[in-house]
Order: C-alpha cells, then structure tokens, then sequence
C-alpha cells in the first residue's frame, strides 16, 4: 500500500522531527556529541517507521536493520549499560511477545516483536521494559478513544508501532530517570 503524503503531513512530520531532535540535543548534550548524533538517527527511524506503521500496519524488515547499527554503536556510546544486561534486553520483552503471538493470533505482529527485540539490545532489560510500559499505556490510551469515538470496534487490530517507537524515545533520553525514581520506592 502506497501512502500520499500531502504538504500538510509533511510538516507536521518534518516538525515532530525537530522536535524530537531538540529533545534529543538537550537532554544528551552532556553525554557528548556520539550520544546526541546516534539518539538524532534513531529518533530519524523511529519517527519513520512510526509513520509506515500506522498507516500500512506494518514494519518492513529494514527498519529493524536500520536500528541494528545504532544499537551496536550504543554499546560504546552508552558503555554504562553492560552487554549482559543488552542481550538480555533482546529478549526480556520481545521473547514474551513472541508466545503471546503464537497463543493468541494477532496479538502482536512480527514487526512489533523484531523491534522490541533490537530495541532491547540497544536499551537493556531494564530500559526495554520502560520503554515496553510506556507504550502500553499509550497504546490502551489510543484504543479507548478509538473506541470511545467510535473510529474503532471491539477486536479490530490497530497499529502498536507507533506507541512502541514513543516508548522506545522516552526510554532512550529518560529512562534512568524513571527506573532511578522507581527505584526510590523501595
């Protein structure tokens, strides 16, 4: 399926672009320049495969490949996430997904599980489970007003990419934060 894209989307899109980058700038500056050029690309991806998803629901395979090569140069970016804790980020969301979708029929599409799973090694568990909870909260917040506006119908599949690729975003700039301030609870 081929999406149109009109002057109007394209701003919008270009805009959030931006904005995306400028969280990224000022929320990795003190990181260094590597931290705030790998965020801007992944932010890049993100953003375009958030777009595709929801209008085609559905995550071709080279976006997973395009988020391949960030997740590999993360491991000397952000060095303070261990590879022990990124390669059992691979699986701490995407491997749960995966038996959801092979119990339940359309749970979860392939695109879905492949993400979360690069995504975990570029996050860590615990980022990717950060990122995994955002996302379904945002997701839920979706389907109810889809359903509460009557867009949408009980049982009608929608894209969750979109809300995965936010997840991710807020995870990659805050979520040491979030686990730090989780953490303080106990």
């Amino acid at each position: 399926m081929r999406v149109k894209f009109n002057i109007w989307r394209i701003l919008v899109i270009s805009g959030l672009f931006l904005l995306l980058a400028g969280l990224a700038v000022w929320r990795l500056h003190g990181h260094g320049a590597g931290a705030v050029i790998l965020a801007v690309v992944i932010a890049a991806v993100l953003l375009d495969l958030a777009v595709v998803d929801f209008y085609t629901q559905e995550i071709p395979d080279w976006f997973h490949v395009g988020l391949a090569v960030p997740a590999v140069l993360a491991v000397w970016v952000f060095p303070d996430i261990t590879l022990a804790a990124r390669g059992v980020g691979f699986f701490a969301v995407s491997a749960p997904m995966l038996g959801l979708a092979l119990v339940k029929e359309g749970a979860f599409g392939g695109g879905d599980i492949k993400l979360m799973a690069v995504c975990g090694f570029l996050l860590g568990w615990q980022g990717v489970l950060v990122a995994f909870f955002v996302a379904v909260l945002l997701g839920g917040g979706w389907a109810v007003y889809l359903l509460a506006s009557g867009r949408g119908k009980r049982g009608q599949h929608m894209a969750f990419g979109p809300a995965l690729c936010v997840g991710i975003f807020f995870s990659l700039l805050w979520g040491a934060d979030v686990l730090a301030w989780y953490m303080a609870f106990f």
